[in-house]
């Protein structure tokens, strides 16, 4: 799914670095909202909509793995994730919107 507004325009976009992303997640205390961040990296990174989530690099983040399930669980519940989980590896997630 695409977002755009009711007259059809792209959506806007903004860039922001990820170091940026990190510090504003530590200094509100929302490190979960650096998930989510972290997730449209991967799509403009890899031009995917579905990847591997390690928690390696988001633990580098400053993002725990228990964090980071909770912040995945919580994506979904929204609708904007959807999650192929297997026991003892890395979840596949795919984006919904974008």
């Amino acid at each position: 799914m695409i977002c755009s507004d009711v007259r059809n325009k792209p959506a806007p976009y903004v860039k922001v670095p990820v170091w940026f992303a990190e510090e504003a997640a530590k200094a509100t205390k929302t490190t979960k909202a650096l998930v989510w961040i972290w997730l449209v990296h991967l799509h403009f990174k890899t031009h995917r909509t579905t990847f591997p989530v390690p928690n390696g690099k988001l633990q580098k983040l400053g993002v725990s793995r228990h964090t980071k399930y909770r912040a995945l669980r919580e994506l979904e519940a929204a609708g904007l994730i959807t999650i192929v989980r297997q026991h003892g590896k890395t979840p596949i997630v795919s984006l919904m919107v974008l």
